[in-house]
């Protein structure tokens, strides 16, 4: 399929912005080993079994994805097989959040290498499609083959992406979005990978055939996401951007560890010492936790993480100590440790806690919207609905009433 020309956008075409590296693991050793340019290279997988990826110069020698290993030396005995290193990606996924941040607060990293943004708003700031590519990619190295797409909902932008070349941007107006996506295929739509191979089994292989098909027999096979992916394939992909809620206030702190660190002892002792530096932070300073995350490198650049959001906020030192601790008491980690990092997120606005001094009933409101904030840094909205009257004239009875996300 022809890439589809770069246009002034409108609004309506510029809602969501889509940065993917397709092979973030692979572009990052790549970038990390300059000297390999050139020449046959492929990535493995973690348990050093099957090739993952490879580069143009072991395609000439018959190598492919999902070779093992020994297969692929025996067709190309000079190749040079990368092992990844988990680390070394997560930190190139962060520069690329960090990248997407610079045009907009509004940024959801779907994936390790797919990244996207909000940019409702950003219109006046960025007037060409050249401006906006230029800010969002001006930052990243090249040799990283960063993509860029931009369009008026998630599903386009992400292909338009896909599509992109390496450094250069694809844009898709809003009324060709069903067009650019008749012949994609049907996997790239949010279902399971079960549905997909039921589709596959009906013969229905392209975004264009799915989307052809009456919504409500979709959705009578497929359930409520059916609905969902249905729209997608149309070009009118409903699912927002939608970024954790901890991320936009957090505190961080790191250890770097020499020699590293190999004793369980010797670990939780560094976690102390970064607890203490955190909760003295002022932007945490008399204020309350909603997610703890410990994040540990090796030298070879091995990568072990938690995460445990808290059933309710925490402010006190021992007992955000005692949840840190059973994190790292039975972890299994890849290797001694170069670099271990403390993350403490999603905190509250309030500096204390006052319990309700008056009814039943207000004691349990105030459980009902303690509750529905856990669930928004959990799930990253909120479950719960609340009825308002829109229109309670109108003789339609759907009109009247509303749904509307009940935020506390």
């Amino acid at each position: 399929m022809s890439a589809v020309q770069p246009v002034r956008p409108d609004s309506q075409s510029r809602s969501i912005a889509c940065l993917a590296i397709p092979s973030l693991a692979f572009q990052c050793e790549l970038l990390e080993r300059p000297g390999l340019a050139g020449t046959p290279v492929a990535l493995s997988d973690e348990a050093r079994g099957r090739v993952v990826d490879l580069t143009r110069e072991a395609r000439v020698f018959g190598v492919q994805a999902g070779m093992t290993l020994r297969e692929a030396v025996a067709l190309c005995p000079t190749l040079q097989v990368l092992e990844p290193r988990p680390a070394l990606v997560a930190r190139y996924a962060d520069s690329l959040v960090g990248a997407m941040g610079v045009v907009s607060p509004l940024i959801e990293e779907a994936a390790q290498g797919v990244v996207f943004a909000d940019l409702c708003g950003t219109e006046g700031l960025y007037p060409r499609i050249e401006d906006l590519r230029r800010a969002i990619l001006g930052g990243l190295p090249a040799r990283l083959r960063p993509q860029l797409g931009v369009a008026g909902h998630r599903l386009t932008a992400f292909v338009a992406a896909l599509r992109a070349a390496s450094s250069e941007v694809v844009q898709v107006p809003v009324a060709e979005a069903g067009a650019f996506l008749a012949r994609e295929p049907v996997s790239l739509l949010p279902l399971t990978l079960d549905d997909i191979e039921r589709l596959r089994l009906l013969g229905i292989d392209t975004c264009g055939q799915f989307g052809t098909l009456p919504r409500h027999a979709v959705e009578a096979q497929f359930g409520f996401p059916g609905g969902i992916a249905w729209l997608a394939a149309r070009g009118e992909d409903p699912r927002p951007v939608r970024p954790r809620p901890w991320e936009r206030e957090r505190v961080v702190e790191h250890v770097q560890a020499e020699p590293p660190l190999i004793s369980r002892e010797s670990i939780l002792h560094a976690l102390e010492q970064m607890l203490g530096r955190a909760l003295r932070h002022p932007q945490a300073r008399n204020r309350f936790v909603r997610l703890v995350r410990v994040q540990a490198e090796t030298e070879r650049g091995g990568l072990w993480e938690r995460e445990q959001v808290l059933r309710e906020p925490l402010g006190d030192r021992a007992r955000l100590w005692t949840v840190l601790h059973s994190l790292v008491e039975y972890g299994e980690f890849p290797g001694p440790l170069s670099l271990v990092t403390l993350e403490l997120g999603g905190l509250t606005q309030e500096s204390g806690r006052q319990h309700s001094l008056f009814t039943e009933q207000m004691r349990r409101r105030d459980q009902l919207d303690e509750m529905v904030r856990h669930l928004k840094v959990r799930f990253g909205e909120s479950p719960i609905a609340r009825v308002v009257e829109v229109e309670p004239w109108h003789r339609l009875p759907e009109r009247r009433r509303a749904l509307l996300e009940y935020d506390p």
